[in-house]
């Protein structure tokens, strides 16, 4: 059944109390008409307590989501940019135009650091979150008493003289869900092996994200710091501070002990709302077997990030030389799914 205001409807009783559904959901279209993100065309999920925006004109990443009201994706200070003013460019391209949001894609021919490759640069998480998104559809249908949004799309990552990529993203939730999913295929559409590298950076921020919250990681394995300035907080990567003025990121690796292979992790505020509110990840190790933690509590850029990905995130050329990559053929399809989503209850995770 539809859940809408906290009661559940079935169809025929939703529709006849309603002249039209957009009255209290549905999915609209709008274009941004000012400054840096003039142009960019977005759609908007309304899904009754879950809301987000799905960015068509940057690879259809999900920029505001929240749940009753409650933010929960990161909004940065660089804001919404068109994907026209993005230049790869070492680091510069991608922080210069890294808007957050709750979903940023990264890759697809690298993720991580910077490098150069067989006389190649490859900027930072690589350029498919500045890509526009092709042949972009919105559906809404009934399944029984289930009301469900989709919006599906292309976003082709392709070069002269490099890698011909074409990504296909389908974002679907219902109504009264509090959570949505994201299936990607990744084809190879050229004659040669190509290496593959994807990295989904998900940005949790403020309310979610306090000194009271906790990273919650079910079936923990091990965790080890990505760089030697995050020893020192290894054995805290689980708690958060308030914010402070002028201190550095914190990225942590961690793997997982489970017996399907799933994995979930929860960032996890007991204060909020009545008993407590998380955001939650879940997704298959086998399709991103790397999970890395992005802790940053400086001042402005206050956000924990949860980043599961094809390899670890230093960069192509390590991976190579690591023998760390996919690689897809000729033709080959590679398909990924993850699931995000809120829950007031933390026994669920």
């Amino acid at each position: 059944m539809a859940k809408v205001f906290g009661k559940e409807y079935h169809k025929e009783e939703l529709m006849k109390k309603t002249g039209n559904l957009s009255q209290v959901c549905g999915i609209r279209e709008f274009t941004f008409n000012s400054g840096r993100a003039k142009g960019v065309d977005a759609i908007e999920v309304n899904a009754g307590d879950l809301k987000f925006t799905v960015i068509s004109s940057r690879c259809l990443d999900i920029g505001q989501a929240s749940y009753k009201g409650f933010p929960f994706g990161y909004i940065s200070k660089s804001g919404l940019r068109a994907p026209e003013y993005f230049m790869e460019k070492k680091a510069k391209g991608f922080l210069d135009g890294f808007y957050g949001g709750l979903v940023t894609t990264s890759g697809l021919n690298n993720i991580g650091v910077d490098c150069v490759v067989d006389g190649k640069e490859y900027g930072v998480h690589g350029e498919i979150a500045n890509i526009p998104a092709e042949m972009v559809s919105k559906r809404e249908y009934w399944d029984d008493d289930e009301l469900y949004f989709e919006i599906s799309g292309k976003i082709r990552h392709s070069r002269f003289y490099a890698e011909d990529l074409v990504m296909e993203r389908i974002i679907r939730t219902r109504l009264g869900s509090n959570k949505l999913t994201i299936t990607d295929t990744v084809e190879n559409r050229d004659f040669t092996s190509v290496p593959l590298m994807l990295l989904y950076h998900i940005n949790l921020g403020f309310p979610f994200l306090d000194s009271a919250s906790k990273l919650i990681i079910p079936h923990l394995k091990d965790s080890w710091p990505r760089t030697a300035s995050a020893k020192k907080g290894l054995s805290s990567f689980d708690s958060f501070s308030d914010p402070v003025d002028g201190i550095g990121e914190e990225c942590f690796y961690h793997s997982f002990d489970s017996d399907d292979g799933k994995a979930s992790i929860c960032l996890f505020n007991p204060q909020l709302g009545k008993k407590g509110m998380g955001v939650y990840l879940k997704y298959d190790t086998q399709q991103l077997p790397v999970f890395l933690q992005w802790k940053m509590m400086r001042s402005k850029e206050y956000v924990c990030g949860f980043a599961p990905a094809t390899t670890y995130a230093e960069g192509r050329k390590v991976a190579i030389e690591k023998n760390e990559t996919i690689f897809l053929e000729p033709l080959e399809k590679k398909m990924f799914c993850i699931e995000i989503g809120v829950t007031e209850d933390i026994d669920s995770i």
